[in-house]
């Protein structure tokens, strides 16, 4: 482990705070693992102070957080998927598609790799293919849902799928699941449900404030993600996205499974046999040996899934508490219940 006197620490210091001319996004990493290594020594003042550089220089690069357009969303959202979806076709041929979704930071990542040990399911990762569909074949979306054909809908949903035997072409077998892991797709699962009448929807959740800490705590575009950068921004879309999972599960209640972070972590197997058995497949003692799975990940989590589950990251909150007043009264606000 890093000491303080590190002399690779002492270099990215030294760079991070330095005259050296650099572009802001190089400048705030080297501020994001300034503070992740004092983080793990437990200098936590101080790695405070390096991630709220690095934020300040992400925020440069704009645009602003802007939470009237954020509350317009959701609002828009909920207003054009009033009610649960009209009943298509069930489409029982594989792949089954699984969306796994929720904040960032939540735990996706984890969820879809002890999925993916499991032999009838693929991780698919972040795919793109509904942000494709709505942007682009129903533009302007959401408003052409109410006007959406079910033929439309079913003939959206088999390119979908023929998309997914072209990346994973095992995926064909009967009984196949593949997972979609973005996690911003929560703000989707109206579209999901009128595509896939039958989806099953994973959705990942944790502790507020340890969930927005660690979204604070990782460089993320501030052009896809701007309330990542403040956390008084993070608190306020914390707010608006339980609004929005609110509505589904006031639709969709019994396809929504929520998948607690802080209970997989403290008990891996009851967590997991909860999910596989709401997935309708078969427990396999595979699913806990996740970490040594040799796939593909590309996200910020990867080192994270390449290990045993660990515990320090829930309740991580309680080093930083003297730092947060600005978060607590967002999610206060917000009517967010925290601990």
């Amino acid at each position: 482990a890093a000491t303080a006197d590190d002399p690779l620490l002492r270099r990215v210091e030294s760079a991070a705070a330095g005259r050296a001319i650099m572009d802001p996004g190089t400048r705030a990493n080297l501020n994001y693992s300034h503070g992740r290594a004092l983080d793990a020594m437990g200098d936590y003042d101080r790695a405070f102070a390096a991630f709220g550089e690095a934020n300040r220089l992400v925020r440069r690069a704009g645009p602003a957080y802007d939470p009237r357009r954020i509350v317009a969303e959701i609002d828009r959202l909920i207003e054009v998927f009033g009610a649960a979806a009209p009943t298509g076709s069930s489409q029982p041929h594989a792949p089954h598609p699984v969306f796994i979704c929720g904040l960032f930071r939540s735990g996706s990542t984890l969820v879809e790799q002890a999925l993916a040990a499991h032999p009838a399911i693929t991780p698919g990762g972040e795919l793109n293919l509904l942000n494709r569909i709505a942007e682009i074949d129903l533009a302007p979306y959401p408003r052409s849902l109410r006007v959406l054909a079910d033929g439309d809908a079913e003939r959206l949903a088999e390119n979908y799928r023929k998309e997914l035997l072209l990346r994973f072409p095992e995926s064909g077998r009967p009984g196949s699941i593949v997972t979609d892991k973005r996690p911003d797709n929560f703000l989707r699962i109206g579209l999901i449900k009128r595509l896939f009448p039958a989806a099953k929807i994973v959705h990942t959740v944790r502790d507020p404030i340890d969930t927005c800490l660690s979204i604070y705590f990782q460089h993320i575009d501030q052009r896809l993600v701007g309330y990542a950068s403040d956390l008084s921004d993070a608190g306020h879309y914390f707010g608006q996205y339980q609004r929005m999972m609110a509505h589904w599960k006031s639709l969709y209640a019994a396809e929504i499974f929520d998948f607690d972070y802080d209970r997989f972590v403290g008990d891996p197997r009851d967590e997991l046999e909860a999910l596989l058995g709401f997935l309708g497949v078969e427990w396999n003692e595979r699913c806990l040996e996740f970490h040594t799975l040799r796939n593909p990940v590309k996200t910020a989590s990867y080192w994270q899934v390449r290990q045993p589950l660990y515990r320090e990251s829930s309740g991580r909150w309680r080093h930083y508490e003297k730092h947060l007043a600005p978060l607590r009264a967002a999610l206060s606000d917000a009517g967010v219940k925290t601990g």
